[in-house]
């Protein structure tokens, strides 16, 4: 199925509350390693379970934030390394953030170009050029 048809929740992990098994397990290794910063941590439980949970969605609602997840993740956190992610096309000003669709040409049985939307799309470039 490769007509650009997306089938919802077909790789779909395991998740909780929307949080996957991964955000979890990072959420519970935030409030450990701030549990090493109090002197008796049964006294603070509240707020590392507050931290734990904090941190277990905030890391869900970055990676819901890009229509290709993780690897939207991995591509944002690779532009504030300082370099690129890998065959991937620059940003557009109409969406602003990498995407993970790696570069490919058209089948010539799609929509697009069987509309033969890609002239379409060029030509305003040819009349700011002059043609």
């Amino acid at each position: 199925m490769d007509s650009g048809d997306v089938i919802p929740c077909l790789n779909e992990d395991w998740a909780f509350g929307g949080c996957k098994l991964f955000e979890w397990l990072a959420g519970l290794m935030t409030s450990f390693l701030v549990s090493s910063a109090f002197d008796k941590p049964a006294h603070y439980m509240p707020l590392l379970v507050l931290i734990w949970i904090g941190t277990t969605l905030s890391l869900a609602m970055t990676r819901k934030r890009f229509p290709d997840e993780e690897r939207g993740v991995r591509n944002m956190c690779m532009v504030a390394c300082g370099f690129e992610p890998p065959g991937i096309p620059a940003p557009a000003r109409l969406q602003p953030r990498w995407s993970g669709g790696p570069i490919r040409s058209l089948s010539p049985t799609c929509h697009y170009s069987a509309l033969e939307l890609d002239q379409v799309v060029n030509r305003p470039r040819d009349i700011e050029q002059g043609g």
